[in-house]
């Protein structure tokens, strides 16, 4: 059974843990989740299991995001993988990954690769410059207008993978970058796992960056029976609220 959520006393919560933390006017940030829908992960995906993870963190967009949603992309490997699926708020949260990912997103059941979505993610958030779409020669006699570029929005994104990737220079390089150019963006990596061990790439990141954190996740289906205030004394940090604080 899919799992049920008061999210507005969940966001409640996560408001008085983020007030003990020193934090007593609630940053303004845009969210994004990042879902890893490579093979290994199928079960999970099928299950309902990172439906409920989704659920579990749907409160930090009602919390920090100015219209209350969390984007969600999803990844396997290579460019074209890299998706941005749509919005996650009060309204849909039930069944979303089954409703909106399963079967029906770019890269399903494929292998794992970081970068290109974490790319994808920085292009939507205005980091990185995005190839601007234009209105064509019909469409400017109609009245339409070239795409702007995206603004620049101070972003957390929350990354969630159950596995190794195939590209770590290339995502060292894109988290490099990303912090030489001091984007406004803090990444939350959550390895999920049942077995553990599995995540020494995602730690050497979570060191490495200053913008970039790692937990484990050893047994996500008990995880999410958690309680809110337990789950978010695992998530915030010292460098998470620092960073929040900034």
């Amino acid at each position: 059974m899919a799992l049920t959520l008061n999210l507005q006393k969940s966001s409640g919560t996560l408001k008085l843990s983020l007030q003990k933390s020193g934090i007593h006017t609630m940053p303004v940030l845009d969210m994004a989740m990042v879902l890893d829908v490579s093979g290994s992960f199928e079960d999970e995906h099928l299950d309902g299991t990172t439906t409920d993870l989704l659920t579990r963190l749907a409160p930090w967009g009602l919390t920090f995001d100015p219209d209350k949603k969390i984007d969600i992309l999803t990844f396997s490997n290579g460019a074209a993988s890299a998706h941005l699926v749509g919005a996650l708020n009060e309204d849909n949260y039930q069944g979303y990954v089954r409703n909106h990912i399963v079967n029906k997103v770019p890269g399903w059941n494929g292998a794992t690769d970081y970068s290109y979505v974490l790319e994808r993610t920085l292009k939507e958030f205005g980091w990185i410059k995005g190839e601007a779409k234009k209105a064509g020669f019909l469409g400017r006699m109609l009245g339409q207008k070239d795409e702007a570029a995206k603004a620049k929005k101070r972003s957390l994104v929350i990354f969630i993978t159950d596995g190794d990737n195939n590209d770590k220079e290339r995502t060292r390089q894109v988290l490099r970058e990303s912090e030489a150019r001091r984007d406004e963006v803090y990444f939350l990596f959550l390895g999920v796992s049942n077995g553990g061990g599995r995540f020494s790439f995602l730690e050497s990141i979570g060191d490495a960056f200053g913008n970039t954190g790692f937990r484990e996740i050893a047994n996500v289906r008990q995880f999410i029976t958690k309680s809110d205030e337990d789950i978010n004394a695992f998530l915030l940090d010292d460098e998470l609220i620092g960073w929040l604080k900034s």
